[in-house]
């Protein structure tokens, strides 16, 4: 799954609202429209000025519309325009994360009366510092998930106003009335929270931090909560990354949102306390965690398939390194599973020599199934084979496997990838034989040090055209 495209420069006036609470993602144009148009506190010089009103949720532009006129609403101070749609900003479906100050703005009215500027580019290790000298950032990086799960718990129960605030519009009144307190739960059944009101639906969150979300384990929450009384509970996946397709009874919250959504809550706090500023800063923490997190985002298939890893020496903490370098792999991982070949099987991860990704498929070979396909570490492009008859961990086992390669070299022949590679004359490693991962995988590699996904998919593609060319 691509990330969305930042919203582009736009010269002309501008004032975005932020309609997190007035949208859904089953609103249609109309719906989107009318969230986007009313009301709002803005000044005389924002109404004589701006000439385009975008509609942002979640981080993303979700509607567009060319103002013709400003009239007042009931409540003083507020203003609602009549428009148009503007397709022609070409802006729908793009993200702000870009416009989004490290700090937050809890103001839902942001004005852009010069346009929207070019994107100030902040360098990777600049966000991470920033991140690091965040106490709350140090405890999340030791617990990730349990992390938030748990504070988010203590903000249900510390703040309850506030917290009703972010959370309630999330799920739906229950009229039967089973829920007759206000309590939240964690890990009931494995689910990480459950927030429950009087007179309301149960509300489970799901979150996800430097993993992506899986279908399998979001369908099996959903078949638990299915047998709980009273009205169905509402499911948010909260996760820096939305799931790979749209999941049946899961609503998408990202961690930019429900930054906004505190910030604009505190905004209507007069509070000062330890508790309230314990929020504001973990809202703050949640801004640069996504931010960093966006850096590893693919935006075309053309990029080198590995972060700069200039920029990554110059991050301090290597479990930040490390998590980078990880959610940028499953991040790859996506994209080759969407445009490489059905056949066969994508996966990713991280060893002591890096991030890795990896294609393999079965076929079966002078009448014995094996796997082959292709690993990507280090600068190392390799052509592998999983030889499951052949498992075992002793000399004996080795040396097996290593004859088995000698005699069907055209499994690690790199000229069929001489045109996706762009180095005909690489010399395959190691000269003398072939390197081993116990307990059944054989490969040798070339030196690849800057491949592009493009190269990968098409590396997937003329591999596979060999193997079903060789298999049985």
């Amino acid at each position: 799954m691509h990330a969305p495209d930042p919203i582009p420069v736009i010269a002309e006036p501008i004032v975005i609202f932020v309609i997190n609470r007035g949208w859904s993602p089953d609103a249609d144009s109309q719906a989107t429209y009318d969230a986007t148009r009313k009301y709002w506190r803005v000044g005389s010089d924002t109404r004589e000025r701006a000439r385009y009103a975008l509609g942002v949720a979640g981080g993303i532009v979700r509607g567009a519309f060319r103002i013709q006129s400003w009239h007042p609403g009931e409540e003083e101070g507020r203003w609602g325009f009549e428009g148009v749609p503007a397709p022609e900003l070409g802006v729908v479906g793009t993200s702000v994360e870009r416009l989004a100050p490290p700090r937050g703005a809890a103001n839902p009215v942001r004005r852009y009366l010069g346009g929207i500027p070019p994107t100030e580019e902040r360098p990777v290790e600049s966000l991470a510092h920033e991140l690091n000298i965040e106490p709350l950032a140090r405890i999340m990086y030791g617990q990730r998930e349990l992390f938030h799960s748990n504070l988010l718990a203590w903000f249900f129960d510390t703040l309850p106003e506030i917290a009703d605030s972010v959370f309630r519009d999330l799920t739906v009144d229950d009229p039967s009335g089973i829920a007759s307190i206000r309590s939240v739960e964690r890990e009931r059944q494995s689910l990480d929270l459950v927030l429950r009101w009087p007179a309301a639906a149960p509300l489970v969150i799901e979150n996800k931090v430097f993993s992506l979300p899986e279908r399998e384990q979001l369908d099996d929450y959903r078949n638990k909560t299915a047998k709980w009384k009273g009205a169905p509970a509402q499911h948010v996946l909260l996760s820096m990354s939305p799931p790979r397709e749209p999941v049946d009874g899961w609503t998408y919250l990202s961690y930019q949102e429900l930054s906004e959504r505190i910030d604009l809550a505190l905004a209507e706090c007069d509070e000062v306390s330890y508790e309230v500023e314990t929020v504001r800063r973990y809202s703050r923490t949640v801004r640069l965690l996504s931010a960093l997190l966006n850096t590893t985002a693919v935006h075309s298939t053309k990029e080198s398939v590995w972060l700069d890893g200039n920029q990554l020496a110059a991050i301090d903490l290597r479990q930040t390194r490390t998590a980078l370098q990880k959610l940028r792999a499953r991040r790859v991982q996506v994209v080759l599973e969407e445009m490489g070949v059905h056949r066969g099987w994508v996966d990713a991860g991280h060893t002591r020599g890096g991030p890795l990704v990896w294609w393999v498929r079965g076929v079966r070979i002078g009448g014995t199934y094996l796997e082959a396909g292709w690993q990507y570490q280090s600068g190392q492009f390799r052509r592998c084979v999983v030889l499951p008859h052949l498992i075992g961990r002793s000399d004996g086992d080795r040396n097996a496997r290593a004859e088995f390669a000698a005699a069907h070299p055209q499994l690690f022949d790199f000229a069929p990838l001489d045109d996706v590679l762009g180095h005909p004359d690489l010399l395959p490693m190691p000269l003398d034989g072939f390197g081993h991962f116990a307990p059944d995988f054989v490969h040798r590699y070339v030196k690849a040090p800057d491949l592009s996904i493009e190269q990968l998919v098409g590396a997937t593609q003329a591999i596979d055209a060999q193997l079903e060319a060789l298999g049985e």
